[in-house]
Order: structure tokens, then C-alpha cells, then sequence
């Protein structure tokens, strides 16, 4: 994993000189309520991303977004560059209006540096009482970008059976990607906090993965499995991302399941749970229990997993444990503690999910997030993860 490093300069920098982008001199404002990001990285998924920004469109033209600002950066033009606007509703002209607040014409997606300047701007154009991050592009859990293993995942070719092949949503298109470990350096060192973070990607509800960005927000929303090509319901969510109250965040996972257990024309595939940061580690602690106590065999290819590769990456974290545990009290705790850091609530899911290597697979336990340990596939490179040293550490 890539080392973390300090940023303080960086950020100064940032915040005065702007000689290599294009932008709107932003007006002195009053905070509002609530800001949200929604960042799509790279092109692969442009066409995808212009309905989600239409998404966005209708709800606040609902007027979903009441005392708030949404803003939204992609890059529809090349790899190297990126635009950041904010979408709002104009009372004389009776519309939803874009409205370019900057143009980085030298963006990099796959750097922190160029993601941490996009996190600086957030509160230079729109200063709010709170901030959200939604993040959608591909995504492929924890496995570092670059690395062989992820190279391999990449080159891996869909497989054609009685379902057509469907787009699905690494971190980042391919030669373009952001390690989480970037992802958690680009917060550190902001003068704000993004309260949540909604990953509209692949595979990005796996331990490894949430318990790396423990100490970067308070919540997390993502999905065990893939999603389709068509990513969250933009036109639902963001209402409860705006409610009176505060950010809904179990409004989220709701309509993210309701939308592609009723709704949606691709597929009936759609998985999802929330995290609650503060509670990981006593999450890794009753998983060091275990580990520390008696287990027993299992057989692997009946825990459930959640892609169609094989051999399997990511297992149901809640299956495998009750696998190996043979301590009924030490797993009732590991439960009890799951339910906290994963609400029942959030943990939502469709009878089956679409994987694009293998068509429809069949959910027969769900916790809502994944595990790569029980894994064939990436052994040497999982036992580098903080989440397997910390639930392995010898006392």
C-alpha cells in the first residue's frame, strides 16, 4: 500500500495559486445547510454519467435540496482534464441551470494531489454547515491499482451466457485509478470533514476497504457486488441526502433497493449496506477473538460470495465467520458487534446480483459486506491489508 504523507504545503498551495485552471472567482457566501459532491472520475461510463447528472436535474428541480448545493465534477472531454459545476434551480427561468464554477486543465484522476484539490474547492465554492461525498466510477474493492493482480482482473473478458452482458460500475477507469489509501490521504488535512461517503462503485463494501477509511468519515454506503452500469437512482437519493434533519442515509440504501428490487429495466441486482465508521474497530477486535479461539474447518465453496470470477475474491464476511468460528458466545458478540457497525436496517439486498462474468447468482446468506480472506486468489497480498494484520496480531 502506498505510504501516507503530508499534504499541510500542498494545501496552502492549492488555495492561492490556480495559474494552471480555469474558474469563476467565487463570491463571498453564507454556508448552507448541506454541500454534496458527486465526483465520476474517467470516461469508460460517460454515458452512464450524463443520466445520473440528469438524475440529479430532476430532483432538484423538485426542489429536493432545499437550503443546499450540489456539485458535480467529471470529465467529459479527456483524461486530462476535468470540469466542476454545480447544479441549481433558477426561479426566473423555471429550470434546473449548470452552472461551470471551474475547468482543471490538468487533471489527474489516479493522483491525490489532483483529488485533494477538487476536495479543497468543494468548500471554496460551496461552504456548507455539512459535506457528503458520492464517488461513481469502477471500483474493485481493496486490491491495489497497478498491481498484478488488479492488471489481471482487468484483462479479464466477460463471459456471454443466457443474459446479455451488462455495463457495470477499482476505482477509476483503467490506467486512471485512486488507491483507497490516496483516497484516505486526500481527506487528511482538509479544512472540512465529508460526513459520509457514498460509493457508487463496484465491490467497495469489503472490510478491508472500510476499515482503511475508518478514520475518514463517519458513515459509508456501498454495495458487496457489482453495480449496473446505471448506479444509484440520483432522482431518489438525493432527496434524503437533503431531508430537514439531516442527511438520511438509511433513506439511501432504501431507494437504492427499492429502485432494483421494483423498478429498474437492466436487472433485479442490487446490494447495499451501511457502514458506521466509529464501530470498526470493535468490529476487528471480536474478529481477533475468534481468530484467537477455537475455529474448526469449513468448506469454502459453500461460503457465499459475491462476484463471478474464479477463483472468488470477495466472501460474505458474516458467512465465513460463523464458518470457522466453533465458539458459540465468541460469534454471538462478532453478530451483535456486526449489527452495530452494519445496521440491519442498511443491509439490503435483491434475491440475487448480476455479475458480468457469469450472469445472475443467487444470495443465500448477506451481511452486507465482504471479506477476501477465505480468497485463493490474492492470499499473499490480503495478509499486507491493516484489516488482516490487526484481526491476526499475535499479543
Amino acid at each position: 500500500m502506498m505510504p501516507r504523507r503530508l499534504y499541510g504545503l500542498l494545501l496552502t498551495a492549492l488555495l492561492f495559486f490556480t495559474a494552471c485552471s480555469k474558474e469563476e472567482t467565487p463570491e463571498p457566501l453564507r454556508p448552507s445547510e448541506h454541500t454534496m459532491l458527486l465526483y465520476m472520475p474517467g470516461q469508460d461510463l460517460m454515458k452512464f454519467y450524463k443520466l445520473n447528472i440528469e438524475g440529479v436535474e430532476r430532483a432538484v428541480a423538485s426542489g429536493a435540496t432545499r437550503n443546499g448545493r450540489i456539485l458535480v465534477c467529471y470529465q467529459p472531454e479527456s483524461y486530462d482534464r476535468a470540469t466542476l459545476l454545480e447544479i441549481s434551480y433558477d426561479a426566473r427561468q423555471q429550470k434546473t441551470v449548470r452552472k461551470e464554477l471551474k475547468t482543471y486543465e490538468t487533471f489527474r484522476a489516479g493522483t491525490t494531489a489532483s483529488v485533494q484539490e477538487l476536495f479543497v474547492d468543494v468548500q471554496r465554492f460551496a461552504p456548507a454547515e455539512s459535506y457528503g461525498l458520492t464517488i461513481g466510477c469502477h471500483g474493485f474493492g481493496w486490491v491495489p491499482a497497478g498491481t498484478p493482480q488488479a492488471k489481471a482482473y482487468e484483462s479479464m473478458r466477460p463471459i456471454h451466457g443466457a443474459l446479455e452482458t451488462r455495463a457495470t460500475r477499482y476505482f477509476g477507469d483503467s490506467g486512471h485509478q485512486l488507491d483507497i489509501a490516496q483516497l484516505a490521504d486526500a481527506v487528511t488535512g482538509l479544512p472540512f470533514r465529508f460526513g459520509y461517503l457514498i460509493f457508487d462503485d463496484c465491490f467497495m463494501a469489503n472490510i478491508e476497504t472500510l476499515y482503511d477509511l475508518r478514520h475518514s468519515f463517519d458513515y459509508i454506503i456501498a454495495s458487496p457486488c457489482e453495480i449496473l452500469g446505471t448506479g444509484f437512482p440520483y432522482d431518489r437519493v438525493v432527496p434524503c441526502l437533503f431531508a430537514s434533519d439531516g442527511p438520511d442515509l438509511s433513506g439511501v440504501c432504501w431507494e437504492f433497493w427499492n429502485f432494483y428490487q421494483n423498478d429498474c429495466d437492466s436487472a433485479q441486482s442490487g446490494c447495499i449496506s451501511l457502514a458506521v465508521t466509529s464501530e470498526l474497530d470493535a468490529l476487528a477486535a471480536a474478529v481477533k477473538e475468534i481468530h484467537k479461539g477455537s475455529t474448526r474447518e469449513y468448506e469454502i465453496n459453500a461460503l457465499q460470495f459475491y462476484e463471478g470470477l474464479n477463483p472468488h475474491a470477495f466472501y460474505d464476511l458474516g458467512h465465513y465467520i460463523r464458518a470457522i468460528c466453533a465458539d458459540d458466545n465468541r460469534y454471538a458478540r462478532f453478530k451483535e458487534q456486526l449489527n452495530r457497525t452494519f445496521p440491519e436496517a442498511c443491509r439490503l439486498h435483491t434475491p440475487s446480483f448480476y455479475s458480468r462474468y457469469s450472469g445472475m447468482i443467487p444470495i443465500k446468506f448477506y451481511s452486507g459486506v465482504t471479506t477476501s480472506e477465505p480468497s485463493q486468489r490474492y492470499t499473499d497480498l490480503h495478509k499486507e491489508t491493516a484489516w488482516y494484520k490487526v484481526t491476526h496480531a499475535v499479543e
